[in-house]
This record gives structure tokens, sequence and C-alpha cells, in this order.
């Protein structure tokens, strides 16, 4: 009695070279892909989080808030003045 895994080997061991290639090359393709899209989301959770961390910091701390508060006003006199050339 063999199990699946050695079907498909047995399966894949009678196909031609060319086919081999073919099929070595689909499954290659789709392997990478799935491992494309897990490190994209893990990069981009790890991303968040520091994002989520350095806001936390920023708001949570006494030197976080003052950048916090002069970065605000900054971009309130940006938005004033650009509406006022208006």
């Amino acid at each position: 009695m063999t199990s699946t895994i050695d079907q498909i080997i047995l399966w894949y061991g009678q196909l031609p070279s060319a086919m081999q290639t073919v099929v070595t090359v689909v499954v290659g393709a789709a392997v990478a892909y799935v491992a494309f899209k897990i490190v994209i989301r893990l990069i981009a959770g790890i991303v968040g989080g520091i994002v989520a961390a350095a806001l936390a910091f920023l708001l949570t701390t006494v030197p976080g808030n003052m950048l916090m508060s002069q970065a605000y006003d900054r971009i309130e006199q940006q938005v004033s003045s650009s509406l006022s050339q208006r």
C-alpha cells in the first residue's frame, strides 16, 4: 500500500522530462507566490506594530506629546496660510 506522497512521486517520475520541468516550474511558482504573500503580511504586521509603538510613545510621553503638539501647530499654520492665499 503506497501513501499519497508516494503516488505523487511515482506519477511525477513517469512523466516525460519536459512535463516534469513544467510541473516543477508551476509548483515552484505557486509555492513562491504563497511564501511571498506570507512574508508581505508579516512585514506589514511588523511595520504596523512599529508605527503603533511610535504613536503610543509620542502620545504617552511628555517629550512625545510636545513633539506631536509642535507638529500639529506647524501643520495648522501651513493649512491656514494655504487657505488665506486663496
